[in-house]
């Protein structure tokens, strides 16, 4: 009896795990391109896209696998806001997220995901920071302040936008031949 409590307890909390993580806010799609476009030249496409649009950031490229042909970095935005809402200033920040790409002959994958808001160290208490940023409308408890629906619907529309921005440059460079230097 004791044994079949221990495994519906372990299979409740896999389930809520698997709940949890699947809010999380992610942007993916598979896109077909040319299928006469092969995987190194859509390869180099992208990983000159990342390095493009992230060389201001801090961005670190983690993965630059061209024979399996996976792009995988860390890169953030800057959140900043014109709303008012209670520390503010201590909201404004960054938010860090993982960016994967994966190409094939023909099409690619792209992945945003692993959203983590992180306020500015502007008082006494320190930064406030949402953390993790999921589609669930009640905000999280962020770390020196009560949780507030306002910065957290704003920082996930800030991040919204520039995503939805991100990913209209990166089809459009996967549709642009990548320049080459050889022919200088």
């Amino acid at each position: 009896m004791i044994g079949n409590i221990k495994n519906i307890s372990v299979l409740l909390s896999l389930l809520a795990s698997s709940l949890i993580y699947s809010q999380e806010l992610k942007y993916e799609e598979v896109v077909q391109v040319d299928s006469t476009i092969t995987k190194q030249e859509l390869y180099n496409r992208s990983r000159s896209w990342f390095v493009n649009n992230f060389k201001e950031d801090g961005a670190i490229l983690l993965v630059e696998d061209s024979s399996s042909g996976e792009i995988t970095g860390d890169a953030s935005l800057r959140y900043n806001t014109s709303k008012i809402y209670f520390a503010v200033q201590c909201t404004i920040g960054y938010v860090s997220f993982k960016t994967n790409i994966y190409v094939k002959d023909g099409r690619y994958k792209y992945v945003f995901h692993t959203f983590k808001h992180h306020g500015t160290d502007c008082r006494r208490n320190g930064a406030v920071n949402y953390g993790l940023l999921t589609l669930e409308e009640k905000p999280p408890k962020p770390e020196n302040e009560y949780p507030r629906k306002a910065p957290w619907n704003d920082i996930k529309e800030k991040t919204d936008e520039k995503i939805k921005l991100l990913i209209s440059g990166l089809k459009e460079a996967m549709n642009k031949p990548h320049e080459s230097n050889n022919n200088w």
